[in-house]
């Protein structure tokens, strides 16, 4: 009985040996005699007592490696820090387990030899400036680059550039003086643009001035034709000899009231205007 009883507990412990829960978010990798068996997905798996071995308990959620710091030389020679945050995943336990011995140190060497490559290829202004792109051709070297060891690394961000107090004086007097080439462009473009209204508006008056001038010599014209006709040929003669000296007296006029006139001399025509225009009153 007590052999029975001996027996059934050992078949008990056997069983309960063979048995292996699997946590969320985790495989196990099982060798046989030394050799790699399979690979335990989460939930109840069993195995074979004293044959089988639980190698390693492997991870299999995204781990984050928020503190990679390396230096790097930009295409401009610029020296400076860069700080990376990492985000990968074990998707082949067993190439991570037997081809890895520590596969955080891996992420971080394949990190830091390609952030160098692909940064060195562009110029410091570029890496402050397109941190989108640079982030996506670092996740593409790097994707293929885990392949290997059976990980995915699902994010790569370059989140910090640090640069030493030379790099920054410089990068200050660059920048002091783009502002100012900036500057001194708006200013001479508002200059133009001052110069090309003021042209217009002087443009604007003159045809305003001629329209009137113009519409003023049409009116005259109409009434010295309608005149003409309303009259016999001596009559009319006269009279237009007489409007053409009252225009010109009216000019003048104008002229002496003008405030940059300063000496008036009286041409020929005009005083032969006046004396015919004169006689033809008297005669009137």
């Amino acid at each position: 009985m007590e052999l029975i009883l001996a027996l059934a507990v050992l078949i008990v412990l056997i069983v309960l040996m063979g048995l292996k829960i699997v946590p969320q978010a985790q495989n196990f990798v099982i060798t046989r005699l030394g050799a790699y068996h399979r690979t335990l997905d989460a939930g109840v798996n069993v195995i074979v007592p004293f044959l089988d071995k639980v190698h390693a308990k492997v991870p299999v959620n995204d781990q984050v490696l928020n503190d990679i710091q390396l230096e790097v030389v930009s295409a401009d020679n610029v020296v400076f820090g860069a700080k990376l945050l990492v985000v990968y995943r074990i998707e082949n336990a067993e190439a991570a387990v037997f081809r890895v011995n520590k596969i955080d140190e891996l992420v971080i060497g394949l990190v830091q030899s390609l952030v160098r490559s692909e940064l060195g290829k562009v110029e410091l202004d570029t890496v402050q400036s397109d941190r989108g792109s640079l982030n996506v051709a670092l996740l593409t070297a790097l994707e293929d680059a885990g392949k290997t060891y059976g990980i995915r690394i699902s994010r790569s961000e370059i989140i910090d550039v640090n640069l030493n107090a030379t790099t920054q004086s410089a990068m200050a007097e660059v920048l002091a003086a783009e502002r100012e080439r900036r500057a001194a462009i708006t200013r001479a473009e508002g200059e133009r643009r001052a110069t090309e209204l003021a042209a217009d508006a002087e443009l604007y008056e003159a045809q305003r001035k001629a329209d009137a001038i113009r519409a003023i010599a049409q009116a005259n014209a109409e009434a010295n034709r309608m005149l003409a006709l309303s009259l016999d040929g001596e009559t009319a003669r006269e009279a237009l000899i007489f409007q053409t000296a009252r225009m010109q007296v009216e000019a003048l006029e104008g002229l002496a009231k003008s405030s940059n006139a300063k000496l008036i001399m009286l041409p020929g025509g005009p005083s032969n205007s006046f004396r015919e225009a004169a006689a033809i009153l008297k005669e009137m």
